[in-house]
């Protein structure tokens, strides 16, 4: 009965928190003066948990707030929150081993700050005297400094997804848009550099600088304290998996982390795969799912194994370029070609069986149509020859596309 009640009052002390955090960042957002709203908080607030904020943030999206709104006045929370935001524990010394992932990612965030001051001194060297000598330096710099959007991605794909998991829902929302935004303020600098737009090119580096390092304080102060208490060893061994696979921004780890524990395997990094669906070590499927997915692909696939038998054709596109049947499966694939093309079709095979090419790309243009044949050598883990994939794809809507398109169409 006593836990019951002392759990009845941390629920309510919670729920009153939230209320004047709420209550204050309602008003931020409507225009009250800051300053105001600072000292108020200060006042209600001696420290303020990363999962308070998040909390607010998920309450005020439910409420009717809009995402971009609050990623409008993200850095303004962000320096609201500053000096209170507590560690639910402090970093363990395993997350400071190397290879850890917020070890990476503290590391990436130095090393982003450093590219970022240099291409500050070469700047303002190049428009005191605009040497093309410097504009090739910054673009250099430029392109090093684009290996943030490594970083980026490793945060989008491989740690919100287990932020999500665990409830966690406003705060990836948010940052991702913010994240958005930093891409975008950087290929408008860059496009200005290229075409030698001058008048504003200080202004777009230092907006860019300004929220570039305004997200290291989001990562290391909001977003790493936020998830800490949360995320189990499982959770970083398979976000260090995955951002082996994704990639790094500017530095590398000094090595591969690997705890005191048992080894991780992909089952544990998947979960339980439900029953009746084929396990792959990227995910699951059921064989309809599977079979509905090739066939829907804009692409004629045929596979012939290792022996040069047919083994498999998908239903894809309504209009064939190559007819398949049945009757072809189980077929010498050198009986599926005209006797005009088995010449040219074994010495294919043979030069991708033996290793001398990887992949044979083939393009031509017919009735109207520009068919692009690739044949590509399938081999496993081990470099063992598979077989031979060959998938067709009539190009002509691609190959007249310009320009550039990113909304819907109506």
């Amino acid at each position: 009965m006593e836990e019951d009640v002392k759990k009845s009052t941390r629920e309510e002390e919670m729920e009153h928190r939230q209320a004047i955090l709420k209550d204050l960042i309602l008003r931020l957002h409507a225009g009250d003066d800051y300053e105001q709203i600072k000292k108020e908080f200060k006042e209600h607030f001696a420290t303020v948990s990363a999962l308070e904020i998040s909390m607010m943030e998920r309450r005020l999206i439910e409420q009717g707030i809009a995402v971009e709104e609050i990623q409008r006045l993200c850095s303004i929370h962000a320096a609201l929150f500053a000096d209170a935001v507590t560690y639910g524990q402090p970093p363990t010394p395993e997350s400071e081993k190397p290879g850890h992932p917020i070890r990476v990612l503290k590391e990436e965030n130095v090393a982003i700050e450093a590219t970022l001051d240099r291409i500050a001194r070469l700047l303002a060297s190049y428009l005191a005297d605009p040497d093309p000598d410097l504009k090739t330096g910054l673009l250099k710099q430029l392109e090093i400094l684009w290996g943030f959007e490594k970083h980026y991605a490793r945060k989008e794909y491989a740690i919100f997804p287990i932020m999500e998991r665990y409830g966690m829902t406003a705060p990836p929302k948010v940052m991702w848009g913010v994240d958005d935004e930093i891409r975008g303020l950087y290929k408008k600098f860059r496009r200005m550099l290229e075409d030698g737009q001058l008048d504003n090119l200080r202004v777009a580096f230092e907006t860019l600088q300004q929220e570039m390092k305004e997200m290291f304080i989001k990562e290391e102060d909001i977003l790493l304290p936020m998830v800490f208490d949360s995320f189990t060893e499982d959770d970083w061994l398979k976000i260090a998996a995955e951002s082996d696979e994704i990639g790094y921004c500017i530095v590398h780890p000094e090595s591969l982390w690997k705890p005191e524990r048992a080894t991780f395997e992909t089952e544990e990094m998947m979960g339980s795969v439900p029953e009746g669906n084929i396990a792959f070590s990227t995910g699951y499927l059921t064989v309809k799912e599977l079979e509905t997915m090739l066939n829907r692909l804009p692409l004629e696939l045929t596979f012939i194994d290792a022996d040069g038998i047919v083994k498999y054709y998908n239903d894809g596109p309504e209009e064939k370029i190559f007819m398949r049947t049945k009757s072809a499966l189980g077929r010498d694939a050198e009986n599926c070609h005209p006797p005009k093309s088995v010449t040219l079709m074994k010495q294919l095979v043979s030069d991708l069986k033996s290793g001398k090419k990887s992949q044979e790309i083939m393009w031509y243009e017919e009735s109207g149509k520009f068919i692009v044949v690739n044949y590509c050598a399938v081999r496993d883990a081990d470099g063992i020859f598979m077989g031979v994939l060959e998938y067709v794809q009539e190009a002509q809507d691609i190959r007249s596309l310009t320009g550039e398109k990113r909304q819907l169409s109506e």
